[in-house]
């Protein structure tokens, strides 16, 4: 017993070291050991580190769909080619529909108010774009209803009357202005008349005929033949040429027999009429439409490659496409020179 509690009593002083490290001041020692384990391990974690923070805004990162340019300048190209093939069939095709409906109309307007027509001797000046006279042509088969005004868009009706100019059959010069290839091309066998030949014209003051007395080219800088003459004559006048306008294609007759004499007032001539050129206001229209047509194709286009729809596309986008393309031909149609 003595022995048990003598071992028991006394201790080493590395026993006593041992067990003060592992008493109160030991334990502390162990939670400062364990602190720094964390922040070690805390430095180290991933989920704190940048590179893990970098990697999360990469996962919210939004990326723009490749568009298809090279397609789309296809497409772009593509536009333009049915633009101009439009615009050719337009003038072949669908201009000389236009010219005939609008010549019906003008003659159901002479045949149901004759007394417009007839008061043109009063010398009053009808409306622009009203029936003022029938001119017939026997050589070429041509019987048209005479329209007042010769901008781009009376020409579009028919032959016009320029103002300011003698009323056929009274005297002075009667300038009647018209189409080459547009249009139902009123004057597009001009050429073919000879000296000699006759022309008729019916309107308010009676029937009278012309003889055909010169045919010949006008370009620029060469006396003009749509001013006031001493005689009584009627000039006939479109472009020199049906590809490219450089100038114009006069035919003049003679009156056969006695004029009718007519009072009437003159008339401020826009230069634009007297010059047979386009309407001024339409080269603008036809670039604006050209180019919303060529952006509703190419968007069309885009909206196929991305919602894979290309009916329900095709099916809200073409008319708004036959529509501009209309518009842009009918703007460049009034832009190309009055007798073209």
């Amino acid at each position: 017993m003595t022995d048990v509690q003598g071992s028991i009593a006394t201790r080493s002083p590395d026993q006593e070291l041992r067990t003060d490290g592992a008493g109160p001041g030991g334990t502390e020692g162990s939670h400062r050991g364990s602190d720094r384990t964390s922040e070690t391990s805390g430095e180290q974690s991933p989920a704190e580190s940048p590179d893990s923070g970098e990697a999360g805004s990469e996962g919210r990162t939004i990326r723009l769909p490749d568009v298809p340019y090279l397609r789309l300048t296809g497409f772009a190209v593509i536009g333009v080619g049915v633009l101009i093939v439009l615009f050719l069939v337009y003038l072949l095709a669908f201009t000389p529909l236009t010219a005939s409906r609008n010549q019906q109309r003008l003659t159901q307007s002479m045949v149901g108010q004759p007394l417009a027509v007839f008061r043109l001797v009063d010398g009053k000046v009808p409306p622009e774009g009203s029936a003022v006279a029938v001119l017939e042509i026997p050589a070429l088969g041509v019987r048209q209803v005479v329209v007042e005004g010769t901008s781009a868009a009376d020409l579009m009706n028919g032959p016009g009357l320029m103002p300011g100019s003698a009323l056929p059959g009274t005297v002075g010069n009667a300038v009647i202005a018209a189409r080459r290839v547009t249009f139902g091309a009123p004057f597009g066998s001009l050429a073919r008349l000879r000296p000699g030949d006759r022309i008729r014209a019916v309107d308010g003051a009676g029937s009278f005929a012309y003889r055909v007395t010169r045919i010949r080219t006008v370009s620029a800088g060469q006396p003009d033949v749509v001013g006031p003459t001493a005689d009584n004559r009627i000039t006939l006048v479109t472009s020199n040429s049906s590809v490219v306008t450089s100038g114009r294609l006069v035919v003049q007759g003679k009156l056969v027999g006695k004029a009718y004499s007519l009072t009437s007032d003159a008339v401020a001539v826009p230069s634009y009429e007297l010059g047979l050129s386009g309407d001024p206001v339409a080269g603008g229209l036809a670039v604006l439409w050209s180019v919303l047509t060529l952006i509703v194709l190419v968007g069309a286009a885009f909206a196929v490659w991305r919602w894979r729809r290309p009916w329900l596309v095709y099916l809200f986008a073409a008319p708004v496409i036959m529509m501009c393309g209309l518009l842009a031909c009918e703007s460049v149609a009034r832009a190309l020179p009055a007798t073209f």
